[in-house]
């Protein structure tokens, strides 16, 4: 990683830029000044700068960078430095991973994510007394891919301060068996980041800023909250030096928090439900594979007081919700908040609802009106499955070929913006590719559509006016690619944001 310094015009040539501007969609070569896009036409047309460099990208395609519109970077890099169990095909590959984290790591506590034993022949989760074994007795917390549930060791149980909260799962004698949803989940999390060695923290936020612009990514929408790592690590990221741009979003009820701080959003993590994974997604109808149908976390009427007054006040609102009954519940505080103030003022802040993944068609009759953001992770929920998958485990086959049926949301026009949201499939290539497949009962989301939700989406989701599309007088926020449309060759090789190339050349600049 090296430094950059100066604001040098900048000359890119030979590439196929796609603008994703309406009255010019291509053209063979784009100047950058100042940090915007000064001129884009044809090569034989190219004007006279002083001082210019020049950067040739014959062959390439060069586009609006993407924006992953819905991530946790410290988990993200967390998982980077070698605490990724999203690999483990089974329980007894994740434990051993434990083991190996345990030999290797400096510091007393042990943290990793990414298991799903949905793919395991085992289907079961890690208990305490697996984790004891596997990490030699220290404090370990293993995250489970959709982030929402958690499993600790026997000893962190009895430290952990969960006794009287939800989501603690009892084995058949009545000792918790380790698997914490809910309120108990991320009382956990908080315990651990307090844990964790801010020297480790320091160095996931990096890794994770710096893996992202190696894939093309500008901007990242950063989903913190008091129930995931904490105020100190939203601080962090909002006040570091970061080679990506970071919005950061509070998951919380505390409007005054993210005012002090200047912000004009807040939620994101701000849930209504869980996922449909971990069995706390908030549905009408029971899941399949195990009695109950999630429940609601928030409170109807303390959430509309609260929308209601984030929305007087002109900040924008992230609900999170998976299950139907959620979405539902989200959509009825939504209008509660429009019967108030009016439709016009809602459609200005342009709210939004995070997954949405069981939604009706009437139910997006009402968003449309609303002007709600959409924000989806089509990789992510291509890799929980449908066919055989968490999903038809969970919900059974029927609902979940209806899951997160993005061409239908698109078609009653609304704004879709792609995110990743786990701490795999960060790539916003695999969300592109993902909402393009073919689904039994769905059509798929045409291609050009889903690159405008990786890339434009985020920026309508964020209200950023000046950056997305490439035309004169934007901010210069880019990204070159070869072979963009072969999964197997494409790479990035160039990602500028706001003017300033952060990746090039295979190096990463700050």
């Amino acid at each position: 990683m090296t430094t950059m310094v100066g604001d040098e015009p900048l000359l890119l040539v030979g590439a196929d830029v796609v603008t994703l501007d309406d009255a010019r969609p291509h053209a063979s070569a784009l100047l950058v000044k100042r940090r915007r896009i000064a001129w884009l036409g044809a090569v034989e047309d190219i004007p006279t700068v002083p001082g210019v460099r020049r950067i040739d990208l014959t062959g390439a395609t060069v586009m609006p960078a993407f924006v992953n519109a819905h991530s946790h970077l410290t988990n993200v890099g967390l998982a980077l430095n070698a605490m990724d169990l999203s690999i483990a095909d089974s329980l007894s590959d994740c434990l051993g991973a434990v083991e190996a984290i345990a030999t290797v790591t400096p510091h007393r506590v042990i943290w990793a994510g990414g298991w799903d034993e949905t793919k395991w022949p085992e289907h079961r989760a890690p208990s305490a007394d697996d984790l004891a074994r596997a990490g030699d007795d220290r404090p370990v917390m293993l995250v489970r891919a959709d982030g929402h549930c958690v499993v600790v060791d026997r000893t962190s149980l009895s430290a952990l301060p969960i006794a009287r909260s939800r989501g603690v799962e009892r084995g058949p004698d009545g000792r918790p068996t380790g698997l914490l949803r809910q309120e108990a989940a991320q009382v956990a999390q908080r315990w651990f980041s307090a844990e964790m060695p801010e020297g480790v923290l320091s160095e996931a936020r990096a890794s994770a800023a710096e893996h992202l612009v190696t894939l093309g990514v500008a901007s990242v929408h950063e989903m913190g909250g008091p129930h995931r790592m904490g105020p100190a690590d939203f601080d962090a990221w909002l006040q570091g030096k970061w080679p990506i741009e970071v919005i950061p979003y509070w998951g919380d009820l505390d409007l005054e928090f993210v005012v002090e701080r200047g912000l004009r959003r807040v939620g994101g993590s701000l849930l209504l439900d869980g996922t449909i994974g971990s069995h706390s997604a908030a549905l009408v109808e029971p899941y399949v594979d195990r009695a109950g149908s999630g429940q609601l976390y928030r409170d109807s009427a303390e959430l509309t007081e609260f929308a209601l007054e984030a929305t007087r006040r002109g900040i924008q609102v992230a609900l999170h919700a998976i299950g139907d009954r959620a979405v539902a519940q989200a959509i009825e505080v939504l209008e509660k908040v429009a019967a108030e103030v009016g439709v016009a003022q809602l459609r200005r802040l342009a709210h939004r609802i995070e997954y949405a993944a069981l939604i009706q068609p009437e139910q997006m009759i009402r968003l449309a009106r609303l002007g709600v953001v959409v924000v989806i992770q089509p990789a992510t929920d291509l890799s929980l499955g449908v066919d055989g998958g968490a999903y038809e485990l969970r919900l059974g086959t029927e609902r979940a070929r209806s899951s997160n049926p993005l061409s239908s949301l698109a078609s009653h026009g609304i704004p879709l913006a792609f995110g990743s949201d786990s701490v795999v499939n960060l790539d916003p290539w695999r969300s592109v590719d993902a909402a393009a497949e073919p689904r039994v009962g769905l059509p798929a989301l045409e291609r050009q559509m889903g690159i405008r939700a990786a890339t434009l989406g985020g920026r309508t989701a964020a209200h950023q006016a000046n950056v997305g599309v490439l035309r004169p007088g934007q901010r210069a926020d880019l990204a070159a690619f070869e072979h963009p449309d072969d999964a197997e060759r494409r790479r990035c090789i160039l990602t500028m944001v706001a003017g300033r190339p952060v990746f090039e050349d295979g190096r990463v600049h700050v």
